[in-house]
């Protein structure tokens, strides 16, 4: 009977996690820095060099840790708590952020938000007051944070189907009868 080696997941995914956490944090602390925070197009830039790093972790866990063969999900299952690690110290990076050290942000953020709203014509001015108060609602912190740990591991989930869909790599001495 041929022996299973028990291959590492905790040790490589916590780092991982942490490098995808702390690139997020370095690039938003760049962003702050240069006053770029509450800029629209920052997520974008966030988000696409978050899955570039997201994308080399897993696929440096396949060659590393695996052998250079993956199954969709080992690397989808990876992705996930990957994903998890690095919204929890992102999350607390938002709130040590925006709760100690610029507490101003948040209402600055509002303010960016609702001249989007008031510059949309497509909006009627009837519910434009009902969509003002939501938008005063969900820009809390604690909103913030609360959906930013319910979002962070849906959106790593989703991603995480599609890099698998990519990034594995079958085993060809497992297809042999």
């Amino acid at each position: 009977m041929e022996e299973r080696i028990k291959t590492p997941f905790w040790k490589p995914a916590l780092i991982y996690g942490v490098i995808v956490g702390f690139v997020g944090i370095l690039i938003g602390v760049i962003f702050y820095v240069m006053d770029l925070s509450v800029e629209t197009w920052t997520q974008w830039v966030t988000g696409i060099i978050g899955l570039a790093i997201l994308i080399y972790c897993v696929v440096n866990y396949r060659n590393e840790y695996l052998g250079g063969y993956a199954s969709f999900g080992q690397i989808w299952k990876m992705t996930i708590v990957i994903g998890i690690i690095g919204t929890i110290i992102s999350t607390i990076y938002t709130y040590i952020l925006m709760g100690l050290i610029d507490p101003e942000l948040i209402d600055k953020m509002k303010m960016v938000q609702e001249q989007k709203l008031l510059n949309n014509p497509r909006i009627p001015e009837a519910i434009m007051d009902t969509t003002l108060e939501r938008l005063d609602k969900s820009m809390s912190l604690n909103r913030m944070i609360i959906m930013g740990l319910i979002m962070g591991p849906v959106m790593y989930s989703i991603l995480g189907l599609i890099i698998a869909a990519f990034v594995k790599k079958n085993n060809p001495a497992d297809n042999v009868v």
